[in-house]
């Protein structure tokens, strides 16, 4: 059989680009580069693809984004015409998804754009000699010694064994590449390069493909002669005489490693979370649907826990981002520590949530074990550079197949099971039950509710007034917003208030309350009734409106109520925030002549130092103290102590929530002279209020 010199190979390339003076410079560019080139030029991959069918080319230059057809999509299509075409991409795309999908199906080589002229003549003259050698080694009989100089200019590392795997020829590019001599390797077999990494599966299906004549194509992860491992694009086909006997062996390797690195690199950025290191979203579905399917096949259970630290958004606010990605890193690894199996996946759903992954369990106990584990490893102090914090958790627990047999749904139902823990409170778990999907549906319909309760005038406010005890006045009257559902009725503040502070809503119906209750006093006024305070709950996320003061002395003007009339509580709570911002706006209210008050007060995370910088006149002992504060000397304790801290301060005080005459008098014994709750008068309307003031004034009278 007559071999073609090696002249007369002559490549044709497909170039696809839909910039027009890009795919005209880089054409101009290849003819100048090399000469004797055929190039086909199309605008976009459906034009490049018919082209491909009519011309054939043996190398494709395109485009990744291009109008009509892409390039990803063209090469898919080129590559099922002829898998053995050489392709290039040439992209500026950074999306890591797009750029899996080009390794997937086989992209050989890649230019990143702008495009460097050395760069792109390099690949091209590889796969013109990769693809050079291909052709002319597949002839048979004196082949290898009629292109011996090629070979031994060619980059590709080139090995040719006898049919026992016995390696007779290398070229200097296989030096170059792994370090041994020809001396060192001639003689030996090409398992001295072997790593270990690659499966001994994949060698025997080598040696099967090639002893029956076929040519095998893969990837190898191998090791220099000084122990550096490398990758390398193999191709291995046999060589036979003329009556189609195999007598060598031919293999090409070249190697990948820069793009196996920057492979492993956009993987790790697809699959990996940059902060924590543990898997994405992403990665961990694909391992929650095949650890699922695992699961129905040999009939076990698996788990999935959903977890959030509690309080992160106020240290994240009040320590500074940098210090809440510490602790997201420390949080990540305290949880790595607790799942120690090695078929346990920790993952980070996005911002403060994680989510566990717990396959091949023998019952519902072993996730039960490890969601307890958690939550007594989160006990501990995280100790951070420059912070010591305490954070806990709560912990939702789904089953398969028991609460879902789709994904998504386990992922749903283990949500829905941490938000049920949270409200139990803090540092515990809580298994899925199905009619969570009922509570959660009714909850949908009050959020989406609540947004139409303003404009449909559905709230109204109830008053529940504080008393001095000693002279027997109404000082303040409390004003507690109520929403009448039309189809739910009454609805009490515990199950709207968290909603509209999570959607933001608290902030405009705040001003809607704010608004109310100041109009309301000052009609009481112009109705001869004695002036009084009224006082208006403000939550920390209204506290965080940059305006809240000129909001607040805007209602007041339009209102025409005397600023000295307004009462405005607060949790110490608001002091975690933002500390500055929080003390200048109460300033500015205080300033005013507004009465500020510190509600639920021992129950927060405040200290002497911030209430001593706070512009505050009184301190509001929680009921939590009051209700058995006669039976238990810890609640009188902290009673007397906060009576004492108002009185060293100068403060007021005035506990809330009494309900009985024996918690009355021990209050009063104690100091405490303003009281609020059921004992004097549970929350009114507006008119039975009102009807209550008329009956002290004729009692005054009287």
């Amino acid at each position: 059989m007559d071999i073609p010199d090696s002249g007369t190979f002559v490549p044709a390339i497909l170039y696809a680009e839909d910039d027009r003076v890009t795919r005209d410079v880089v054409t101009l560019l290849l003819h100048n580069k090399f000469p004797d080139v055929t190039v086909y030029q199309a605008e976009n991959g459906q034009q490049g693809l018919e082209l491909f069918k009519t011309h054939g080319p043996d190398i494709v230059l395109t485009d990744m984004r291009m109008p009509i057809m892409d390039g990803i999509r063209m090469a898919k299509e080129i590559k099922k015409l002829n898998k053995d075409t050489r392709i290039i991409v040439a992209t500026a795309d950074t999306d890591t998804n797009r750029i899996l999908e080009t390794i997937d199906i086989g992209i050989d080589h890649y230019v990143l754009k702008p495009i460097n002229q050395a760069k792109l003549f390099s690949v091209i003259e590889l796969c013109i000699n990769s693809i050079h050698l291909e052709k002319q080694l597949r002839k048979q009989g004196d082949f290898i010694r009629k292109l011996s100089h090629a070979v031994e200019q060619s980059p590709v590392s080139i090995i040719i064994t006898d049919t026992s795997g016995k390696i007779e020829y290398v070229n200097p590019g296989f030096t170059r590449l792994t370090g041994y001599t020809p001396a060192e390797a001639v003689g030996e077999k090409p398992g001295i390069l072997k790593s270990e990494e690659i499966p001994p599966e994949e060698y025997n299906t080598l040696w099967e493909t090639i002893n029956s004549g076929g040519a095998w194509r893969g990837e190898f992860r191998n090791r220099t002669k000084n122990g550096e491992l490398y990758w390398a694009s193999a191709s291995v086909f046999p060589i036979t005489d003329e009556e189609g006997k195999i007598t060598h062996f031919i293999a090409f390797q070249e190697d990948i490693t820069g793009k196996k690195q920057t492979e492993e690199t956009i993987k790790q950025m697809a699959y990996y979370d940059s902060l924590t290191g543990l898997p994405n979203r992403q990665l961990f579905n694909e391992l929650l649907h095949h650890a699922m399917a695992q699961a129905h096949r040999h009939n076990r259970l698996l788990a999935v826990l959903f977890l959030d630290l509690d309080r992160f958004k106020v240290i994240n606010d009040t320590l500074g981002h940098p210090v809440g990605d510490q602790l997201l890193q420390a949080a990540a690894q305290r949880l790595k520590q607790c799942c120690r199996r090695e078929r346990d996946t920790v993952a980070r759903r996005g911002g403060d949530e994680f989510i566990i992954l717990l396959p091949e369990l023998e019952d519902v106990q072993d996730a039960v074990r490890v969601a307890q584990k958690i939550i007594d490893a989160f006990s501990q102090l995280f100790v951070l550079p420059d912070h010591e914090v305490f954070i806990s958790t709560c912990i939702g627990i789904s089953i398969f197949p028991h609460d879902g047999i789709i994904s998504e749904t386990l992922i749903k139902h283990a949500d829905m099971a941490m938000y049920r823990a949270k409200e139990h409170g803090r540092n515990r778990y809580h298994l899925y039950a199905p009619s969570m999907d009922a509570q959660a549906f009714e909850r949908l319909a009050l959020e989406n509710s609540l947004r139409k309760a303003l404009q449909q005038d559905e709230f109204l406010l109830y008053y529940q007034p504080k008393v001095n005890i000693k002279t027997g006045l109404i000082v303040a009257n409390e004003a507690l917003v109520r929403w009448c559902h039309p189809e739910f009725g009454l609805v009490p503040p515990t199950q709207f208030i968290p909603i509209a502070e999570e959607t933001g809503l608290i902030v405009p119906l705040g001003e809607w309350v704010l608004r109310t209750a100041c109009a309301r006093n000052k009609a009481w006024q112009e109705a001869g009734y004695p002036p009084m305070r009224v006082a208006v709950n403000f939550s920390p996320r209204q506290f965080q409106q940059l305006n809240l003061a000129d909001m607040v002395e805007k209602v007041l003007h339009e209102t025409h109520l005397e600023p000295r009339w307004l009462e405005l509580e607060v949790t110490e709570n608001i002091m975690l925030l933002n500390e500055e911002n929080t003390i200048f706006t109460l300033r500015r209210l205080s300033d005013l002549g507004i009465h500020v008050s510190i509600d639920d007060f021992g129950t927060g995370y405040s200290s002497l130092a911030h209430i001593k910088r706070l512009p505050i006149h009184t301190l509001k002992i929680d009921r939590s103290f009051i209700s058995d504060i006669n039976s238990n000397q810890d609640d009188e304790a902290i009673a007397t102590a906060v009576i004492t801290l108002a009185k060293s301060l100068k403060l007021n005080v005035i506990a809330e929530g009494v309900e009985t005459e024996a918690q009355l008098q021990l209050l009063a014994s104690l100091n405490c002279a303003e009281m609020q709750g059921f004992l004097f008068s549970k929350p009114l309307s507006a008119e039975d209020i009102t009807r209550l003031f008329d009956t002290v004034k004729r009692q005054d009278q009287a």
